[in-house]
């Protein structure tokens, strides 16, 4: 007599683990020889189970699963207890490297004085091959967009203020000698004064 099977989906929990996984099967109505684990040459793994209701008719179930690749086929197990049908499926562990605390260089930043001064040595270099191109420099955190014809005036600035300079010392040493002179001459005059009307005064 054929048999009338029936298909139903047992109730299951797939588990992760670092170890290994555990798939559990809650099959209370069956018994262990009603089970079967299989393991194809693709590596599927298959679930099933079979048992007789009433007369022909048959209960049946089957499930596959895809192993995590870094499982050890050769050593997944099943353990049928209490209504609930265990699988094992072990792990190959790989032991972690600690990872060593690496220290980053500290850039150094050039100070502003050395940038000014290559971007000015550029600036003049670049001018005589290009005098209406403008040159973009990054110097520290901003960019800094400068003319070849703004460069060119920049080395003037130094001898107009010491020529400034000179001429306030200037000014200020003639101030002094023309108030020393002053002086003299008012010495003088006393002297002369002093010297004309002194006898007279003895006379009187």
């Amino acid at each position: 007599m054929s048999r009338l099977y029936q298909d139903f989906e047992p109730d299951y929990q797939y588990r992760k683990g670092e170890a290994h996984d555990i798939i559990e099967f809650q099959v209370k109505d069956f018994t262990k020889a009603q089970l079967k684990v299989k393991q194809s040459s693709n590596g599927v793994l298959t679930v099933s189970g079979e048992r007789p209701l009433e007369g022909t008719r048959w209960i049946r179930f089957r499930k596959e699963f895809d192993p995590p690749k870094e499982c050890k086929a050769n050593e997944i197990r099943a353990r049928f207890s209490s209504g609930i049908l265990y699988i094992t499926i072990p792990k190959k562990v790989t032991a972690q490297v600690p990872q060593q605390d690496t220290l980053t260089p500290v850039q150094q930043t050039s100070s502003p004085i050395q940038d000014k001064g290559k971007l000015k040595q550029e600036i003049s270099s670049q001018s005589k091959e290009a005098p209406d191109t403008f040159t973009a420099k990054q110097s520290g955190a901003r960019d800094v967009i400068t003319s070849p014809n703004e460069n060119a005036t920049l080395p003037k600035d130094r001898p107009k203020s010491f020529i400034s300079r000179l001429k306030m010392e200037k000014r200020t040493a003639m101030k002094v000698v023309a108030s020393v002179t002053l002086l003299g001459l008012l010495f003088t005059m006393l002297f002369y004064v002093f010297k004309f009307y002194a006898p007279l005064i003895m006379h009187v």
